[in-house]
């Protein structure tokens, strides 16, 4: 088996994970590096001929809720700093960019 074939196998794996209950900070930033994680790996079985799509469209529509929950567990800490609510958005579109580079 190739280490392409390998790798995309794992990647389609990987969607088989399950995102923690946002119940702190650092689990709704975890979340979101799955979340992300699940995607790029989605993408990646696909640009290697594996079919996917259907696979990881299933499994976010199945955890989108908590993708919700976690995203606004980070826009709480922030309000919760004391930030308005324009910087509690910044603070999530870097959380977001943050897990995306950590997923990559």
């Amino acid at each position: 088996m190739k280490a392409s074939t390998i790798t995309a196998i794992a990647a389609l794996l990987s969607l088989s994970c399950r995102p923690s209950i946002a119940v702190s900070f650092s689990d709704a930033a975890g979340n979101l590096v799955l979340f992300e994680y699940a995607a790029l790996s989605a993408e990646y079985c696909e640009q290697r001929g594996f079919p996917s799509r259907s696979i990881y469209s299933t499994w976010q529509q199945k955890h989108a809720p908590l993708q919700k929950e976690s995203m606004q567990r980070i826009l709480a800490e922030a309000e919760s700093r004391g930030l308005p609510k324009n910087e509690q958005e910044h603070v999530l579109s870097e959380a977001l960019a943050n897990q995306r580079k950590l997923a990559s």
